[in-house]
């Protein structure tokens, strides 16, 4: 045993990329280890692990582990590691918000197009850090997280989340880098890195905010975040509050539509075209 193993979940948007590249920094490759993604051949949805499970160095040396692709059966390579787990949350609307922005920078950034908030909306699994829980942490395929109630969704997560050290709010994210980086023995400063300021600056992309979304998609916005709103609240605001599931979007009625939207999203995103719905 080397010491206690650092498992920080990488929830899209959520501050993420500032923790990994401070723990990078100052750890350096073999201190740090970002799990890549299992395979390119065939969608993660059907599999369960969705990360690779190979190293880049000894599981000895690796101090910190993080990444949008980890999974819990990760910590079975570090037999005998106290482990202490961590993962930022952020009001979802805001969450929402943001990984539009983010992506209309990276395509135009790559001579991509734009498309509108709404299509970005509807492309995306409705509570999509609830699933993006289930399927990467939980290494869950989309039949089995299809075939869960929201009663079951929601009792999952609550005990996942409540089983960690640390859930904070975005706003809390230098002090949960600094709580880290005491621990680990390194500075506990972290540079701002993969902002949106940054990306806007380099792309002229005026981010869009709450307020530019018109009533109905804000409204739309709103009953597709049941659950993630619920988690956040509860977990990184601390709120004491029980869950309705009679508020929650149903999930295959979404699904069911969602790739006629991912086309779309695709044909304007690569060619400028609406496609059809």
């Amino acid at each position: 045993m080397t010491g206690s193993l650092h498992v920080v979940m990488h929830v899209p948007k959520c501050a993420g990329t500032t923790l990994e590249q401070h723990f990078k920094r100052h750890l350096g490759p073999t201190g740090f280890w970002s799990p890549a993604k299992r395979t390119r051949k065939i969608p993660l949805e059907v599999l369960g692990r969705k990360y690779d499970a190979r190293p880049p160095s000894r599981t000895d040396d690796i101090s910190v582990v993080s990444g949008h692709f980890l999974g819990k059966s990760i910590e079975r390579l570090f037999p005998g590691r106290q482990v202490i787990r961590s993962v930022v949350l952020r009001d979802p609307v805001q969450l929402m918000i943001s990984y539009y922005n983010y992506r209309m920078m990276r395509y135009l950034s790559q001579g991509l197009r734009p498309y509108p908030f709404e299509l970005h909306l509807r492309s995306m699994s409705v509570d999509p850090v609830a699933h993006f829980f289930l399927e990467r942490w939980h290494e869950m395929s989309w039949q089995q997280i299809a075939r869960l109630s929201v009663r079951a969704k929601v009792a999952m997560l609550d005990e996942t989340l409540g089983s960690l050290d640390r859930v904070v709010d975005i706003a809390q994210t230098d002090e949960l880098a600094a709580w880290h980086s005491r621990e680990l023995g390194i500075p506990e400063v972290a540079e701002r890195a993969n902002t949106g300021e940054q990306w806007s600056k380099d792309t002229g992309w005026q981010p869009v905010k709450l307020k530019d979304l018109s009533p109905g998609v804000r409204e739309t916005l709103d009953t597709r975040l049941a659950i993630d709103r619920y988690l956040w609240r509860r977990w990184a605001m601390g709120e004491k509050i029980s869950f309705d599931s009679a508020t929650a979007s149903p999930f295959l009625s979404s699904e069911a539509v969602r790739p006629a939207y991912e086309i779309r999203r695709r044909l304007m995103r690569d060619y400028g075209l609406l496609g059809g719905a």
